[in-house]
């Protein structure tokens, strides 16, 4: 089976659709900043992820 090939330009209407998704989660976003309740939770649950994240061993070594 055949991987499908990207297309170098979105068409007219993938881009549309593009600036309309992106325009709706900036909407939501600023909804969101404006819950001061939520936005508390959304730092302490980010906060407990990045500890969790910074536990973690990397297994690759850098060069």
């Amino acid at each position: 089976m055949s991987t499908p090939k990207l297309q170098s330009k979105p068409s007219a209407d993938e881009r549309r659709w593009q600036v309309e998704s992106a325009m709706s989660t900036l909407q939501r976003a600023a909804e969101i900043q404006k819950d001061r309740r939520l936005m508390a939770d959304v730092k302490k649950s980010a906060s407990n992820l990045m500890g969790v994240i910074n536990k973690v061993k990397p297994t690759v070594k850098r060069k």
